[in-house]
């Protein structure tokens, strides 16, 4: 299977800044972190900075050595900011000793880690400092909505030291009444503002710790020597392990104040009354009605100066009014019972309401509230869902696929009418039935798993089975179950499909399929036959030409009869290796190609296959660069097959890049697998042909006139031989800009030692 490298990013995941001039140690990093969180590479101090205050991150990874300046200077800049001081910083250096240690901390470094970086220890110490952050910004923001709060209460608020009577703190309010600043406030004692003697503030506080709370009166004098009566509300207060005194402090000289608060507090009542969707009718004793909302006056279509000409039994229905008139005379409450009625509104038309109604006392007069709740809507929507419900039984019953409802022990407790027809049996005989009763003897093993499967919360299902009809008729159906409640009971619910036709479609298929594979060993033997038998006479002309060619059996050629045999030796070789590829698909399909195992250096196998095609890169002034992270990796495979991958995927590069191109080949170790990449500049692959590339004989050019000759076999080898190794090969390409190839082998182990170099002697 072919995947294209899309690289996604979550939003959702702590972001990491990775400050590093090294891009690939950055990239690394990235790599690493990706899985977990969002990383973002900087690879210069200037840079770094630019995206902290872009992006605000979690947490800072950053290399001591930056060309610019160094991490210790971009880590106190970051930690002198009072915006960005508590984002953690990680300081990495593989240079660690006590004195940097030392200035890593002095510098403001949440803490550092030495290279080579332990995968599993740095996401640990990340992990660790973002809780760390998060802990102390939630109690930062504890603290903030702390002092929001305290100075946010319209209250004169005070907090008073029961051991020295100090004032610790006090709000914003607080201030503003006293006149004072906040160390002038906190210097004072609670006995400073206070004009009472100090006896009678002794024996204020004694009562309060008596009863560890109070309401007192006292007078207390402002920063401008004026004096206010206040009413003072005391109570206790833990603040980080400490009891505080909380106090209240109300200025009652005037009492205006209260009057305002008051009206404001009658008239949001008023509002929450008038803003109720439930109309609301107060009743005097003789029944007439003495103020109601706007919602009432909305239900029954009057304005309220007509609504209180009115008596409550004037607009309920007739058989209400007597428990109205109970509720009013007998003086007895109902148990908050809710009345259905059908009501009529001013203009004769009628509505559906809820009517409930309770008795409250109104100073020494009793009054009665009815609530009325307008339910047309819901009685029309209760309409239209019996009305759904109606439709859906008919489709049901209607349906040309079966659906049945088992309870718990297997039998059929409903099914609709194409049950019935499907097992040609009336639905009063299925009902009550096991299913097990219909089904072949090798389905209902199936069939109870199934059952057992989906009563307990493992999953739906989608199952074939073997049934059997009244008639003894065998056919296969599917069923897809699913868990329901019917019934207040759980229950699965199937739904059955005859799939006889299909099943036969599908041997059908399958013999087909046989056909097919029989077809391709046929095919892959006579290829074999026939590249044995072209190989031979093909070795011939080969040699004959290059006898030739070097003048060993006779006169020397001219220059156009050396120029000829030159052509056929070249053409003869190539087309023995079409015949050597077209051989060795032939003999992977017919399962025949077997795997030399053996343990090998990777870098040592890429090297040797890079010698071999640099002369026709010099030919083409093409760039090759080799880069390997790991060059003690060792895997156990076939070297031969190795090394033909290798061969294969750098001629495809060289072959398709243009000249003075670039071609970057890259091997490392991810976890147990070798990942090795060609990548080159060259002229891409449409997206819409990257399926077509492994598959035999395919050339995206099919022209005769075709730039690029092939047979296009060797992406197809490459392709067989990786997947030989229980590996997979991708393909990333843009047309124009070139293409990268990424193939990965399992490693079976890793040696710790450089391979040996062995020096051939003069």
């Amino acid at each position: 299977m072919i995947f294209k490298m899309i690289e996604l990013y979550a939003s959702n995941k702590p972001k990491v800044l990775i400050i590093d001039d090294e891009r690939d140690q950055a990239e690394l990093l990235c790599l690493q972190l990706e899985d977990e969180y969002l990383p973002i590479p900087a690879y210069s101090g200037k840079e770094a900075i630019e995206l902290v205050k872009a992006e605000l991150p979690d947490l800072i990874l950053l290399d001591m050595k930056l060309p610019e300046s160094d991490g210790y200077e971009i880590c106190s800049t970051l930690k002198s900011d009072p915006e960005y001081r508590f984002i953690p910083i990680i300081i990495i250096s593989g240079f660690f000793e006590d004195t940097t240690n030392m200035k890593a901390i002095q510098c403001g470094a949440d803490d550092f880690i030495h290279k080579p970086l332990n995968r599993f220890e740095l996401k640990t110490r990340i992990k660790s400092l973002i809780r760390i952050k998060k802990n102390y910004k939630a109690l930062q923001e504890s603290e903030s909505r702390y002092k929001q709060l305290f100075n946010n209460i319209p209250a004169v608020t005070l907090l008073i030291d029961p051991v020295n009577y100090r004032i610790a703190d006090a709000n914003e309010p607080a201030f503003a009444y006293y006149g004072y600043t906040y160390a002038e406030m906190t210097a004072k004692k609670i006995t400073d503002i206070s004009i009472h003697s100090r006896e009678r503030n002794k024996e204020t506080i004694q009562q309060f710790f008596s009863e560890k709370k109070g309401h007192f009166y006292s007078c207390h004098k402002l920063a401008n020597g004026e004096t206010r009566n206040v009413e003072m509300y005391i109570n206790t207060i833990n603040i980080r392990g400490k009891e505080l005194i909380i106090t209240n402090v109300y200025d009652v000289t005037f009492n205006k104040k209260t009057e305002i608060e008051l009206r404001e507090s009658e008239e949001k009542f008023k509002q929450v009354v008038e803003l109720s969707i439930d109309g609301m009718i107060i009743g005097a004793n003789s029944g007439k009605i003495v103020d109601c909302n706007e919602a009432a006056c909305r239900i029954f279509g009057y304005d309220k100066e007509e609504m209180l000409e009115l008596n409550v039994a004037d607009i309920l229905r007739e058989n209400f009014r007597r428990g109205i008139s109970e509720i009013i005379n007998v003086k007895a409450v109902p148990d908050n019972k809710i009345i259905e009625s059908i009501n009529k509104r001013k203009d004769d038309t009628f509505f559906t309401a809820e009517i409930a109604t309770r008795k409250f006392k109104l100073g020494d007069e009793e009054r009665l509230i009815v609530y009325v709740r307008d339910i047309t809507e819901r009685k029309k929507a209760e309409r239209d869902l019996k009305s759904s419900e109606e439709n859906f039984r008919a489709l049901v019953n209607n349906t040309l696929d079966g659906i049945i409802i088992l309870n718990f022990e297997g039998k059929v407790v409903a099914a609709n009418a194409a049950i019935g027809k499907m097992f040609n049996m009336e639905l009063e005989k299925i009902i009550g039935m096991s299913i097990a009763k219909y089904l072949a003897p090798e389905s209902i093993p199936v069939a109870i798993k199934d059952q057992i499967n989906v009563l307990n919360d493992q999953g739906g299902y989608l199952s074939v089975y073997k049934a059997i009809s009244s008639t003894g008729k065998h056919f296969w159906i599917e069923g897809l179950g699913t868990k329901i409640i019917y019934q207040n009971q759980p229950a699965n619910i199937v739904v059955i499909r005859d799939i006889t036709v299909r099943k036969k479609a599908e041997e059908a298929l399958i013999n087909a399929k046989t056909a097919a594979e029989v077809a391709n060993r046929t095919k892959s033997e006579f290829l074999t036959n026939m590249s044995h038998e072209l190989k031979t006479p093909l070795n011939s002309i080969i040699g004959f030409s290059d006898l030739l060619k070097e003048e060993i059996t006779g006169p020397p050629l001219n220059e156009k009869q050396s120029r000829y045999v030159q052509f056929i030796s070249s053409s003869g070789k190539n087309l023995l290796n079409i015949i050597n590829d077209i051989l060795d698909l032939s003999k992977i399909e017919a399962g025949e190609k077997d795997l030399h195992m053996e343990e090998f250096s990777v870098d040592e196998a890429i090297k040797t296959v890079i010698s071999m095609v640099l002369p026709k890169t010099q030919e083409k002034n093409i760039i090759l660069n080799y880069h390997s992270e790991n060059r003690t990796l060792w895997i156990a495979a076939d070297e031969s097959k190795f090394r033909q991958i290798m061969e294969n995927l750098l001629s495809n590069a060289i072959k398709f890049t243009p000249a003075n191109g670039l071609i970057d080949v890259t091997s490392k170790q991810e976890d147990t697998l070798a990942t090795i990449e060609v990548k080159d500049t060259g002229i891409g692959i449409p997206e819409d042909s990257l399926e077509k590339i492994f598959e035999p004989f395919i050339q995206l050019d099919s022209s005769l006139s075709r730039n690029f000759e092939g047979t296009g076999l060797g992406l197809t080898l490459v392709k067989k031989y990786v997947e030989m190794h229980g590996g997979n090969i991708y393909v990333e390409s843009k047309m124009d800009e070139g293409s990268s190839f990424r193939f990965e082998l399992p490693v079976i182990r890793k040696k710790e030692i450089e391979p040996t170099l062995k020096l051939l002697e003069n």
